[in-house]
């Protein structure tokens, strides 16, 4: 009889790579898809930044809520609550969407490791089962 030995363990390795590679892609879109969720770019505060009735929402001191009065306008309003809430929110478009990429890259470059460490660690045991089980096997063939 010839031992099988080696292509298997061969084969063993290449399922945990592809599994591994497959496993980080996943990890890596998902945690994407998850930072677009959190970061979303509201259309209505772009529309607030382009308008011209928004013009002293825009000139306002972002992050300061007492300083400046409500606006009347509707169009105005969700842009307004979006200058008075952050210390660096933007006043045009272009930065605004900076901004939001800027986010969404930070946590995903937060979040991602963790992930990665997640999927490897869920590989690494489905793997050991799998050979464990495969080991069990062989032995339980051998004794009968």
């Amino acid at each position: 009889m010839h031992s099988t030995g080696g292509r298997l363990g061969y084969r063993l390795l290449k399922k945990l790579l592809v599994a591994t590679a497959l496993s980080a892609l996943l990890a890596i879109a998902m945690t994407w898809a998850g930072s677009i969720y959190d970061n979303p770019a509201d259309a209505s505060i772009m529309v607030g930044m382009a308008a011209p009735e928004c013009a002293e929402v825009r000139d306002m001191t972002a992050g300061s809520p007492g300083l400046a009065a409500q606006p009347q306008s509707e169009v105005c309003q969700t842009f307004f609550v979006y200058r008075i809430s952050a210390p660096d929110a933007a006043n045009d478009p272009d930065s605004y969407r900076a901004s939001i990429v800027q986010h969404r890259t930070d946590e995903f470059s937060q979040v991602v490791p963790y992930a990665w460490l997640l999927c490897f660690t869920v590989v690494g045991i489905a793997m050991t089962l799998m050979y464990v089980f495969r080991a069990g096997l062989r032995w339980h063939r051998r004794s009968a």
